[in-house]
């Protein structure tokens, strides 16, 4: 029978519905592949982030230990911490430890035996122990209250023989700072609860070179178990972290680390069948640094990640991710299942619908829903070229529109990202504790970002008990100031590491800028140098007002002045440092921006100088932090409901 002779209502689903369906068909094929590849992708991506930001938390964590040590050590010998008094300690061991609350253990243990600790075990509850006497075994422990004082009532003591202690091993052997095996540890108290740690010693020696003793800082791996816990890996998929010899550290799905008598497992005797699969096959792997391979198990495919972690900080760990590969493509399998049945429905449809609303009408869809498709993987340049009713191409044109908005989109919050990470890394965390001295910064920006910045510099070879300020302002507002001021802030810092003096630091800074601004943008910056042991300030300025200094002994605001180009506009530009005397208990030291004294209020009148002076006068008895925040309230009180339009920061230093 000849196709021309079957009546159209025949012919028309014919000719149109298979068509229908091999594209149909063929669509849902090319669906299913790609979107399998691009989840792949995505969750690959997602893992690698996982062990990246796995990596800098472990560097981060594991560098307090080592920064605590090497405090501790400090103190040790300058008998800040008498090694002969081991009960002065409590308070600076109970500060550090509230201070660095992700410590287990605070420790020091002598040559002759005696040893003293501040410790927080698993159960929360911390403890103060200390053997002051050689000739005994006896260590005598107590709990601390919520203010670090010991409660008597709880006095435990307990044979103790320091030479048998990991902690005091490691070091006091290697004869140089280390980390100890991992250990197990129980308590407090009458507790039974495990902790597995870590911790990290430096030895301490006479002038002879004869062991003084060993300062360490302990390190719970239960709190890397907990923040493994909190990961999302896929759906199913686990963390763990084990040691160069096989052992288990950390795990995210409540694995057991310790044997029920005490003891630390190996993945190879881990209950947890993943985790001893895992150890055999990288047993038989061998490959070092960074392996991304897969495992069949159960009738299961499983993606395995392992990457070398805690190299920062001399430890030879490996953090190992295991994803079941149905995580990634098993919504996209029922998806595909039920594609087929949308297929089927659309063939109908089609049928229905006839060989001229194939033609006139699938055609274009089908275009446009292969853009859209390419738009959402990613391909955000895709264009759409339709000639056809005018919905279709207006429908195109707007396509076409939201292409081009999410590429201006994507653009500006990578921008507006980038910005605001720099901000918030800019400013700092908290205000130095030096002895003698009370210190507080605050800057806020009229827009997202600014161009303000203030910092407190370590520089290289100073006294502890001397504050080195630096406030600096960049012309202009938004991201390109923001950078600048990161440029700024990273240079000054990195020449910080060598002494010199605060003009040293402005000519340096300002050679550097030339380069990169070639003179088109500049900064102003004050750097002055405090100290409660001298009277004297010092202090260099880049185009920057001079701080403001009130004496109160004197009711005065002596005039101080000197200062040279703002940074970035000319090469070879040379600073001076200068000093002002007469700086004793209760002078306040106030260096700000111009944001501060050129806030405006409603009928466009500025603050001004002199009501700055007059609130640090009047509240000249108060901390600086109380200080700032009487600035602060007293400005936004000054603009009522004006809108912010300069950024304000200021340093408020004050001599006790």
């Amino acid at each position: 029978m000849s196709f021309t002779r079957l009546p159209i209502r025949v012919l028309a689903p014919l000719l149109f519905g298979i068509p229908v369906l091999i594209v149909g068909v063929w669509l849902s094929l090319t669906w299913n592949r790609q979107s399998q590849k691009a989840v792949t992708q995505l969750a690959e991506r997602s893992i690698e982030e996982i062990h990246r930001t796995t990596a800098d938390k472990i560097a981060d964590v594991l560098s307090i230990p080592v920064q605590v040590c090497q405090v501790n050590k400090h103190l040790v010998t300058t008998k800040a911490l008498p090694p002969d008094d081991l009960a002065a300690w409590r308070p600076t061991f109970v500060r550090e430890s509230r201070t660095f609350d992700m410590l287990s253990a605070i420790s020091w243990g002598s040559a002759d035996g005696r040893s003293v600790w501040v410790s927080r075990y698993a159960d929360g509850s911390t403890y103060w122990a200390i053997k002051d006497d050689s000739s005994s075994e006896q260590m005598e422990e107590w709990k601390l209250n919520s203010d670090g004082e010991v409660l008597h009532d709880t006095r435990n003591s307990f044979e103790f023989r320091l030479e048998t202690r990991p902690w005091f091993q490691a070091p006091r052997d290697a004869r140089r700072p280390s980390w100890s095996d991992p250990y197990v540890w129980v308590g407090g108290g009458a507790g039974d609860e495990k902790t597995l740690g870590i911790s990290y010693g430096i030895p301490v020696y006479h002038a002879d070179r004869t062991l003084m003793g060993v300062v360490d800082a302990d390190y719970s791996l239960n709190d890397l178990s907990r923040y493994l816990s909190k990961l999302q890996i896929g759906k199913t998929g686990m963390a763990f972290i084990f040691s160069a010899d096989g052992t288990l550290l950390a795990t995210s799905d409540e694995v057991e680390l310790v044997s029920a008598i005490g003891g630390q497992l190996p993945t190879t005797g881990s209950d947890n069948p993943q985790v001893t699969a895992v150890a055999r096959f990288l047993k038989a792997d061998q490959r070092e640094g960074t392996v991304i391979s897969h495992m069949h198990m159960a009738g299961e495919t499983y993606n395995l990640h392992a990457s070398p972690v805690g190299g920062e900080v001399g430890l030879d760990w490996r953090l190992l991710t295991i994803v079941p590969q149905s995580d990634f493509v098993g919504d996209i399998e029922a998806e595909f299942a039920r594609s087929w049945l949308v297929s089927f429905v659309a063939v109908l449809l089609a049928v229905g619908l006839g060989l001229l609303a194939a033609r006139w009408l699938v055609q274009p869809i089908t275009h446009i829903g292969d853009s859209v498709r390419q738009i959402g993987q990613g391909d955000l340049d895709t264009r759409l070229e339709i000639q056809h009713a005018p919905e279709y191409t207006h429908l195109a044109t707007e396509i076409n529109k939201m292409a081009e908005g999410l590429q201006d989109r994507l653009r500006m919050q990578k921008s507006l990202s980038l910005a605001m990470e720099v901000q918030r890394n800019l400013l700092p965390s908290e205000s130095p504790q030096i002895q003698g001295l009370d210190i507080a910064g605050h800057s806020t920006y009229c827009d997202e970002t600014g161009g303000d910045y203030y910092d407190f510099l370590d520089v290289g070879g100073s006294d502890e008990d001397t504050a080195v300020l630096v406030i600096g302002d960049v012309m202009g507002h938004g991201v390109a100031a923001a950078l600048l001021m990161a440029t700024a802030r990273g240079i000054l810092r990195s020449r910080c590491a060598e002494p010199g003096s605060l003009a040293d630091f402005l000519n340096h800074l300002n050679d550097m800028l030339v380069v990169d601004t070639n003179g088109e943008r500049f900064m102003t910056m004050l750097l002055v140098t405090l100290s409660a042991k001298k009277d004297t300030i010092r202090w260099a300025s880049a185009g920057h007002g001079p701080p403001i200094v009130y004496v109160p002994q004197e009711d005065a605001f002596p005039e101080l002045d000197g200062g040279g180009l703002p940074l970035g506009l000319m090469e070879g530009e040379e600073y001076a440092e200068y000093w002002q005397p007469g700086i004793h208990s209760g002078t306040i030291i106030l260096a700000t921006t111009d944001g501060l004294e050129e806030t405006m209020n409603e009928a466009g009148e500025q603050f001004g100088k002199e009501r700055l002076q007059d609130l640090v006068r009047a509240n000249a008895e108060k901390s600086s932090e109380e200080i700032s925040q009487i600035i602060r309230r007293a400005l936004v009180g000054y603009r009522g409901t004006g809108s912010q339009d300069d950024d304000l920061t200021f340093v408020v230093a004050k001599v006790l």
